[in-house]
Formats: structure tokens, C-alpha cells, sequence
């Protein structure tokens, strides 16, 4: 019994883990604009130029 209780706790912990990440980044990413890093208006990298 003991060898089946540990694989699903396991499975159990990194689907919860796994599920728990994904909503943070999806909320990071599509939440108010001070609360985004991202920013469509000034973007952080500019394509295309060289920085020396």
C-alpha cells in the first residue's frame, strides 16, 4: 500500500505545483497595466539596434 501512496501524492503535489505556476504567470501577464511587467507601449527590447 505504501508504494502506491507515494507516486500519487507526488503526482498529486506537481500537478498542484504545475497548475499553481501556470496561473501566476498567466495572471502576470494578462493582469492591469501596473501589475504587468508588460508594457506594449514602451517595449523593453528594441529590435533591430545595436547597443555598444
Amino acid at each position: 500500500m505504501g508504494t502506491v501512496v507515494a507516486p500519487l501524492v507526488s503526482i498529486v503535489a506537481g500537478a498542484v505545483l504545475g497548475v499553481t505556476t501556470l496561473m501566476g504567470v498567466i495572471s502576470s501577464q494578462t493582469g492591469a497595466p501596473d501589475q504587468s511587467p508588460a508594457n506594449a507601449e514602451a517595449p523593453a527590447l528594441e529590435y533591430g539596434t545595436v547597443s555598444e
